[in-house]
């Protein structure tokens, strides 16, 4: 049974920005792991307090084991809720959300809602994963939970209604006047408003019982936020000599975006992986070589397709048949991973991840970023996949395996700074996010986990 809740999240106060002549497009930023450091400084200019300064604070030469980008994101919230620059959500509320962008001269919008998920480990079946991850960005993630106490951004999710009831619900009715709306560098115009109306909540809460929970971006998020949860719980035990009740933590919690996979909105669209240096003791001819002994050239596509250095054309590739690797059904068509089991494992006798921690593979969606790479002269190869389609990626969750970590890009990216979900009570209110939920802050005095 999954379980959604309603929360008193805490937001930037619109009407405060208003009066200093900013709006949510001053302060919203991309997820923090599409943003490079220009666009990390270009958003520390933009506003005092834009959420890039808690997701994703820069470095400084003066950073030491009490001064750190985690430390200073905790101090940004702390201070931004002192001044009333973020302020609690008045009673719990689930949040309509919605995504519009133009495509082929067509609107096309993304309707979905933001609310907390109790968290549920894969094996139980009602969440499942579609693809790997990678250490880094989980230990960068659990550091700032735990020096912000807040979960700071959505898991994406999907899930199957033809009968698109959480739209209807959601957005049949709604005032145009009630949504806070952003504009991000593509031009995807964001909208969101929180729903309080109880019954309204109780329908929703009633369609996701029995719903499984695919989760399309934010693997890493995801990962974390079960990791955090049991080192809060053992931390707890610890603390008090029991073992929490199941749920009865706010941490037991993540905030998460769901959105249906039979909306026409829902779009998913490939992650190409380029080379930057060969590996030790390869060259273009010698891997050239290897690859054109498993592959042969055609015509259309039919997997993945290899791109030369200094040239414009992709080369279509179609795996001989001697050469086809020991794949789970429905992987072994899908070309991502036959790139990794043929080409990083079965060629550089490395895999995606490794090539990647080594610098000399980078994962790329923007295909503006991927001609400039090759007009600078900065790889030395790449490979192209095709875009799997939301059947595809759910029949393989289901099959209970997994893609290669990158396979898919859902577009567009969640908003960031939307909305926090935070782990403990608020400054100014005694009522924390999750009503008749027992907050860590109800332990006693010395055994407060100030550090989690």
């Amino acid at each position: 049974m999954v379980d959604i809740l309603p929360f008193r999240g805490l937001r930037y106060n619109l009407p405060k920005l208003a009066q200093e002549g900013a709006s949510l497009n001053s302060v919203a930023t991309p997820p923090y792991d599409v943003i490079n450091d220009a666009q990390q400084a270009a958003f520390y200019a933009k506003h005092p307090a834009n959420f890039v300064r808690v997701d994703l604070n820069q470095k400084t030469a003066e950073d030491s084991e009490q001064n750190t980008p985690y430390t200073r994101a905790a101090q940004c919230i702390q201070q931004w809720e002192a001044e009333e620059t973020l302020i609690p959500e008045g009673q719990p509320a689930i949040y309509a959300y919605s995504q519009s962008w133009q495509e082929a001269g067509q609107t096309i919008e993304r309707k979905g809602l933001i609310a907390l998920l109790k968290l549920e480990t894969f094996e139980s079946g009602k969440v499942l994963p579609h693809e790997y991850t990678l250490k880094g960005p989980k230990q960068d993630r659990i550091q700032l939970m735990r020096s912000t106490l807040c979960n700071l951004s959505q898991v994406f999710m999907i899930y199957s209604d033809p009968q698109r009831t959480m739209e209807s619900l959601l957005y049949s009715q709604s005032n145009p006047q009630d949504w806070a709306s952003a504009t991000d560098a593509d031009g995807v115009i964001h909208q969101f408003r929180p729903v309080t109306d109880a019954a309204v909540i109780e329908k929703l809460q009633a369609l996701f019982k029995e719903k499984t929970l695919l989760i399309a971006d934010g693997h890493h998020r995801y990962e974390t936020a079960l990791a955090y949860q049991q080192e809060v719980r053992e931390q707890v035990k610890q603390a008090t000599g029991q073992e929490p009740p199941e749920g009865s933590l706010l941490s037991d919690y993540a905030m998460i975006f769901l959105t249906n996979m039979d909306d026409a909105g829902l779009k998913v669209y490939p992650t190409h992986r380029i080379l930057y240096q060969w590996p030790q003791g390869w060259d273009q001819t010698r891997f050239e070589a290897e690859l054109f002994q498993k592959y042969e050239r055609v015509s259309a596509d039919e997997t993945f397709s290899y791109r030369q250095p200094g040239t414009n054309a992709l080369i279509k590739l179609r795996l001989k048949p001697e050469a086809t690797p020991a794949l789970p059904p429905l992987l072994d068509t899908f070309d991502a991973a036959l790139l990794e089991e043929t080409v990083f494992k079965g060629i550089f006798n490395s895999t995606g991840e490794a090539l990647k921690q080594g610098h000399l593979l980078g994962f790329y969606r923007n295909e503006d970023e991927i001609e400039a790479l090759w007009r600078d002269g900065k790889t030395v190869g790449g490979f192209f996949l095709a875009a799997p389609s939301v059947k595809l990626v759910h029949q393989i969750c289901e099959s209970g395996h997994r893609m290669p970590q990158k396979s898919t890009y859902f577009y567009p990216k969640i908003l960031s700074g939307l909305v926090i979900y935070p782990y403990r009570t608020f400054l100014n209110s005694q009522r924390h996010a999750l009503s008749g939920i027992q907050s860590i802050q109800n332990l006693p005095a010395a055994h407060k986990l100030t550090t989690v």
